[in-house]
């Protein structure tokens, strides 16, 4: 009878050997970008075109304006409560209350979406006096960004690409200001669903970050209203880390087996 010797064939599948060709190449490090802090300043008026002065002798002021930004920078010269009204007399309003505990600059932002007569009034129960101005439109800061201020305040703009980020705040509940995205026209950023300015914290949230998504690459900034002022804050902007994909895999050795003729 013949014998057939059986055949082995040995096959090496190698998906990455030093011994057979270059190593591939390891992903670069990822540098770590530093924060870009800026600390708002409340005592610093609006920088661009002055529109009204007003005071606690002179409450009131009428402004025609284009769509926009307006700010208004106020200084409570004691421990008062202020109320803001900005309306066109029509189907558009905003109105905020402030209290201070003691002598406190702040600023207030406000977004006309139309071409028109807007009125502007101010009360309060003590001394106090306020600019309002069109918001100068400075170069933005670029995320990853850390805002902090003492009460009070609208941020300076910043620049961000559409897409989701990760909002973070150093207080919870009902210890923390209420903080409000808007575009740099001055309108609210909603959320997508339409029933919240975001970043969405509920007056008792227990959370210290959220996401945010952004429908459109733009400049942005921030309003922030504490329950008084003046109240420290810190919110920190940044974009969600990426992950890296993973390297090369292991070497696989695989042997195929030839069975013998019958």
């Amino acid at each position: 009878m013949k014998c057939v010797q059986g055949i082995f064939l040995l096959v090496i599948l190698v998906l990455a050997c030093g011994c057979t060709g270059t190593l591939p190449e390891m992903p670069a490090p990822v540098q770590t970008i530093p924060d870009i802090t800026a600390t708002v300043s409340p005592a610093v008026p609006a920088s661009g075109t002055v529109l009204a002065e007003l005071s606690d002798i002179r409450p009131d002021a009428t402004l025609a304006l284009q769509p926009g930004t307006v700010l208004v920078s106020f200084r409570a010269e004691d421990a008062q409560k202020m109320t803001f009204s900005f309306t066109n007399g029509g189907d558009y309003a905003e109105m905020s209350e402030i209290v201070v505990t003691g002598p406190y600059a702040g600023t207030l932002a406000f977004g006309p979406p139309d071409a028109g007569g807007y009125q502007l009034n101010i009360t309060g129960s003590g001394r106090w006096t306020a600019t309002a101005a069109l918001h100068d439109a400075a170069a933005p800061l670029t995320v990853p960004v850390n805002l902090s201020g003492s009460g009070t305040a609208v941020s300076p703009a910043f620049a961000l690409e559409a897409g989701e980020y990760l909002f973070a705040r150093n207080e919870t509940g009902f210890s923390s200001p209420l903080y409000e995205l808007r575009f740099a026209n001055g309108s609210y950023l909603m959320h997508a669903n339409n029933t919240c300015v975001q970043p969405c914290f509920g007056m008792d949230s227990p959370h210290t970050f959220t996401f945010i998504e952004i429908p459109g690459s733009g400049d942005y900034f921030l309003s922030v209203q504490p329950r008084s002022s003046p109240h420290p804050w810190n919110v920190t902007i940044s974009a969600i880390p990426v992950i890296l994909p993973l390297g090369p895999g292991p070497v696989i050795l695989q042997t195929a087996q030839v069975q013998p003729d019958t």
